[in-house]
């Protein structure tokens, strides 16, 4: 059982959230649209299916080697462009939710005013991010392939087959497992760039003091909203692949999808920041 000081059970958190969610959302609904929409542009590009399925059941699913790198080369290059301008606004979100909690309000067009103050951090808290996913996972991948080059050579193919399986299996569990507890003691970067104005070293270094001692607790937290978050996601998503399907892979269709995830992510994004960002004030108070 997860143990609770008084004043700082994990509903309260949840519940205080909340209310900053629901006395900014009129504020932050603009700046929560734009961050919702314009990281959802890529799934506007075909998907997977469309791509290594091959069976010709979309149009234009069979393609060439060469165009299948080009369309993921692309979809890649729509995530690394469009994240990190959904994180911008999301940061203005935030400098807004902060101020509503301060007892005045922030328009938009001031809170990307803030946010554009705080770019260069909120640029280095995000290439922290990708640098410790890619060398987590590169590093799992490089030992993974190590291990499995350590077979003998007359090993059956089968056998090599499951053993490959069996590496692979555990090196990603234990690089989530690694990248999950990095992220727990990572999560509160974005709100203390946003409200405490530190730079990307301090505000990794101050969400990791906070987090310390409390992790169970903030891994609880940020399950409960992250769980809310993604619920209306997936209702929201089964609704946009069904639109897809039935226009049979519509450029329209997708586009439509992709409004209604936006839609979606218009009261998922101020909420997931909320619980953010009344979880950094209580960690803070507790550590004053």
């Amino acid at each position: 059982m997860i143990p609770q000081s008084s004043g700082y059970e994990i509903g309260g958190v949840v519940d205080r959230a909340i209310t900053h969610f629901k006395a900014a959302f009129v504020s932050v609904v603009v700046l929560s649209f734009a961050s919702a929409l314009v990281r959802g542009i890529p799934y506007s590009y075909p998907g997977w299916s469309d791509f290594v399925g091959a069976s010709g059941v979309l149009p234009d699913s069979v393609v060439e080697p060469g165009e299948l790198l080009r369309a993921l080369g692309g979809l890649a290059f729509a995530y690394a462009v469009t994240w990190p301008m959904g994180m911008f606004f999301a940061l203005g979100v935030i400098v807004q939710m902060d101020a509503v909690a301060n007892g005045r309000g922030l328009g938009w067009p001031k809170a990307l005013t803030g946010a554009w103050d705080r770019l260069l951090p909120l640029v280095g808290v995000l290439a922290a991010y990708v640098a410790t996913f890619v060398l987590i996972f590169g590093g799992a991948i490089v030992l993974g392939g190590v291990v499995i080059l350590q077979l003998p050579p007359d090993v059956s193919p089968s056998l090599s087959f499951l053993v490959a399986g069996l590496v692979g299996m555990g090196v990603s569990l234990v690089s989530a497992l690694l990248l999950v507890v990095l992220f727990v003691y990572w999560c509160l970067a974005l709100p203390l760039v946003a409200v405490e104005d530190l730079n990307a070293v301090a505000a990794l270094r101050r969400s990791w003091r906070l987090v310390r001692g409390n992790w169970w607790r903030t891994l609880a937290i940020v399950s409960v909203a992250g769980f809310i978050v993604f619920a209306v996601a997936s209702l929201v998503a089964i609704a946009g692949l069904l639109l897809v399907a039935a226009a049979e892979g519509g450029h329209g269709a997708r586009l439509t999808a992709v409004l209604l995830n936006a839609i979606g992510g218009t009261v998922t994004t101020p909420l997931f920041l909320a619980v953010l960002l009344a979880l950094m004030k209580e960690h803070a108070q507790d550590a004053s």
